[in-house]
């Protein structure tokens, strides 16, 4: 189920799998074995159904809240998702039909709209004709335009940019993602700069 081919150059590789979860298992291996390496974004196997393009898509089962159930909704909605059915009173059961790549990167948000109560499950269901263009996240990225070492001060001054993954005395370099910004598009930072000296 795990599939490697090469690509045009021959530093890098193409990996299918089953979905994320079976894909960050082995990119958690190799991290632990030390590799480095760089991974992008991950795409859905389209397929050709009598001559249309056609992707997969899921059955997403979402076990949350009452009182979030509105959030996942929308949240779905905007990822191409159609919901199918909704049952319950303190808790909800929602279901819906979304294509796959509707829940890349979804899990994590889910977890923090639902408090970590909500629960979720998809599967396979079919392929469908392409739902349109799914709209990516709504903000940017904090990146490291100098390779050293992150400094107390530095980082003190881009709390304000958005959130932080990284603390003072971490070796970072030139392009490094340090934190997630608040804005839409990429920042450049200087999680490097030291307060300077002065005799006043």
């Amino acid at each position: 189920s795990l599939r490697v081919a090469d690509t045009e150059t021959p530093a890098a590789f193409k990996v299918s799998g089953r979905g994320e979860l079976h894909l960050s298992i082995l990119i958690e291996t190799m991290r632990r074995q030390g590799y480095e390496f760089a991974v992008t974004k991950p795409q859905v196997i389209y397929r050709e159904v009598d001559g249309v393009t056609c992707e997969p898509i899921e059955r997403l089962v979402c076990d949350v809240p009452t009182d979030y159930s509105g959030t996942v909704i929308d949240k779905i909605s905007r990822r191409k998702g159609v919901l199918q059915s909704m049952q319950g009173q303190d808790r909800m059961r929602l279901e819906f039909l979304i294509p796959s790549r509707g829940l890349f990167g979804y899990r994590s948000e889910f977890l923090t709209d639902t408090r970590g109560e909500g629960i979720m499950s998809s599967v396979f269901e079919d392929y469908e004709p392409v739902k349109g263009e799914i709209p990516t996240r709504p903000v940017g990225s904090l990146v490291a335009w100098e390779t050293g070492e992150s400094t107390s001060y530095a980082l003190f001054n881009l709390q304000d940019r958005g959130e932080l993954f990284i603390e003072p005395g971490v070796k970072v370099y030139n392009g490094m993602i340090i934190g997630q910004s608040s804005r839409p598009g990429d920042i450049d930072v200087n999680v490097c700069k030291k307060k300077h000296m002065t005799n006043s």
